[in-house]
């Protein structure tokens, strides 16, 4: 069965998230790092401005450079949104980085087969543009973003393949093409062959993938092992490697860190108490957002002096409210806190993940039918207007005390994701 390989890059991603963060950088050039770019929007690399650079001298080249630190939690977000975009197409999708995805849709679910049956007339002419379609019509409709595709027979002339694509657009490399598609590109664009074995290769002639296939296998396998062996497959669009899906939640974790000494009310027991529901609210919304339930709760903590402690319990059913959850975190969280040393970390952790089952309901009502129905309006809430729309619980304990917007409290550690 021919193999068919997509890969998905998220163009310009963290400057991208800044923009969608703040409309008003829209076609403006917009860089993210601290110290060095990390990201930068395309209006920015018009202006010569370049991944890795530093920033001064990326300030140089483009003086009106906005430049972000960036949300690494935000960012998260849009790459799970993505992800999940992804998986209503196959089951089989490898997050590899950051911003991009590999996903094998090689011969299964019922819509690529759909894409390929349809007006098609040769073996020769079967194609998953209209799918990609599809695909980057979905990303950009639930989170705004911009992204290009990459489709082949293998990882490498799809990874090739979206290089072409950038930005926004679909590349696919018909089967029995890979050759002259491989043909110009520098060796230094091959996945895998790194910038030392490419500078080899560059001092004896080798420039091109087309002069790389002048060079024997067994002088490639001599000179760099078994990777050797890997380029020669690679370079012909011959490389077998699998797509990996990336596993299945088994827990969901959020946490956060404080400076002690500068923030004199983390160490007060009331603050960290809301810190903790704010954590677990977070886990709880993404819970429900999964569409799981669980039973196992965990809170942690690291002092200053870097002992951590944690506890955990297990409830009589598996569930996804928030408040219940709470119950069991706070009398956790009382068990920790036994020593007289500064707080550094406080953490919590869902675990036991379960799909929901049918259950029997009561004949006299059920007042947890009644909790789930209000975290199902919060969340629908938060997924209109942005997860700060609402303080739910013991975090109104954190009003006045951090800065919160449109996606919740400003959290001195950026992820919470864990």
């Amino acid at each position: 069965m021919e193999r068919r390989i997509l890969h998905v890059d998220i163009d310009a991603f963290l400057a991208s998230v800044e923009q969608l963060r703040d409309p008003m950088l829209l076609g403006r050039p917009v860089a993210v790092g601290t110290g060095v770019v990390a990201s930068r929007s395309y209006e920015a690399k018009a202006r010569g401005v370049q991944t890795a650079m530093p920033l001064h001298e990326a300030l140089r080249r483009c003086p009106e450079l906005v430049v972000r630190e960036g949300d690494a939690r935000l960012a998260e977000r849009y790459r799970q949104k993505v992800a999940e975009v992804l998986r209503r197409f196959t089951p089989v999708v490898e997050v590899c980085s950051l911003d991009d995805f590999y996903a094998d849709l090689t011969g299964a679910p019922w819509l690529v087969q759909q894409a390929l049956d349809g007006a098609t007339t040769s073996e020769s002419e079967r194609s998953l543009v209209s799918l990609c379609r599809d695909v980057r019509a979905q990303v950009r409709e639930q989170t705004g973003l911009s992204i290009a595709q990459g489709l082949g027979s293998t990882r490498t002339v799809a990874r090739l393949a979206t290089t072409k694509a950038k930005p926004g657009g679909i590349c696919e490399v018909a089967a029995g093409g890979e050759l002259d598609f491989l043909a110009d590109f520098p060796i230094e664009a091959v996945p895998g062959l790194g910038p030392k074995s490419a500078e080899l290769l560059m001092q004896v002639g080798v420039t091109t993938v087309r002069e790389l296939w002048a060079v024997d296998r067994e002088l490639l396998r001599q000179s760099f092992g078994a990777r050797g062996e890997d380029i020669w497959h690679r370079c012909r669009g011959l490389d077998a490697a699998p797509v990996v899906a990336t596993p299945t939640l088994r827990s969901i974790s959020r946490e956060t860190s404080f400076e002690p000494r500068v923030d004199a009310d983390s160490q007060q027991q009331p603050f960290l108490r809301s810190m903790l529901a704010y954590l677990l609210d977070r886990a709880a919304s993404e819970l429900r957002r999964q569409n799981l339930l669980a039973r196992t709760v965990q809170v942690r903590l690291r002092h200053v002096d870097g002992v951590s402690g944690e506890r955990s319990r297990s409830l009589p059913e598996s569930i996804d409210r928030t408040d219940a959850f709470m119950l069991t975190a706070s009398a956790l969280l009382d068990e920790l806190l036994v020593r007289r040393v500064l707080v550094r970390l406080v953490g919590v952790t869902l675990s036991s993940l379960t799909p929901p089952r049918p259950s029997q309901g009561s004949l006299f009502g059920d007042a947890g039918a009644a909790r789930q129905r209000l975290f199902a309006a919060v969340d629908a809430v938060r997924a209109r207007h942005g997860f700060g729309a609402l303080v739910v619980g013991g975090a109104t304990g954190l009003l006045g005390l951090l800065p919160a917007g449109k996606h919740g409290f400003r959290l001195r550690t950026p992820s919470l994701t864990k």
